[in-house]
C-alpha cells in the first residue's frame, strides 16, 4: 500500500489525537492549523451529506467536513466536547468536525504499523498506518486523502 508510513530510523512525529465516534484517531501536528470550538456553521444548500456547513474564520470562509461521515461512521452529533480541526488544503481551509479531543503523543516512525487487511476497502484509503500504545490503537489517517474532494 503506497500511503503506509516508511520507518525512518530516529525520525518522530507528533500526533494530535481525538475520537471519531468510539475511535481512536490522529493526524501530524504539523498540519493542524488550529483547533476550535464547534459553533454555530452556516448550512450550505446542494452540498454533499459530510459537508456540516461553513463558518468565518477571522475573515476566511472555512468548510467545515464531518470527519465521521467521511469515515463511515453515522452523522455527527455536536456536543459540548466536538472540536473543529482547521488544516490547509490547496491554498483553502478546512475544518475537520471531531467529537472530542484527546492528547498530542510522540512518536517514533519506526514504531508505526501498516493499517490491518481489513480496512484497506474504500475506508482503508485514509489511513496512514496504526500506532499501539498502552492498550490502545491509535490510526493515524492520511490527510490528503480525507481532505481530497468528492470521497464519498
Amino acid at each position: 500500500m503506497s500511503n503506509v508510513m516508511t520507518p525512518g530510523a530516529g525520525q518522530t512525529v507528533l500526533l494530535a489525537t481525538f475520537f471519531v465516534r468510539d475511535a481512536l484517531c490522529a493526524l501530524d501536528a504539523a498540519g493542524i492549523q488550529e483547533v476550535i470550538r464547534l459553533g454555530p456553521l452556516t448550512p450550505v444548500r446542494h452540498a454533499s451529506p459530510d459537508v456540516a456547513g461553513i463558518l468565518n474564520l477571522r475573515g476566511k470562509i472555512v468548510t467545515i467536513l464531518d470527519l465521521g461521515l467521511r469515515l463511515g461512521f453515522p452523522k455527527a452529533v455536536p456536543r459540548v466536547d466536538s472540536r473543529i480541526f482547521i488544516m490547509e488544503d490547496r491554498n483553502e481551509f478546512v475544518g475537520l468536525l471531531v467529537d472530542r479531543v484527546d492528547e498530542v503523543v510522540e512518536v517514533g516512525r519506526e514504531q508505526w504499523q501498516a493499517p490491518p487487511a481489513n480496512v484497506r476497502g474504500m475506508q482503508g484509503r485514509f489511513f496512514q498506518g496504526l500506532y499501539r500504545t498502552g492498550g490502545r490503537a491509535i490510526t493515524v489517517l492520511e490527510p490528503g486523502a480525507v481532505l481530497a474532494e468528492g470521497v464519498l
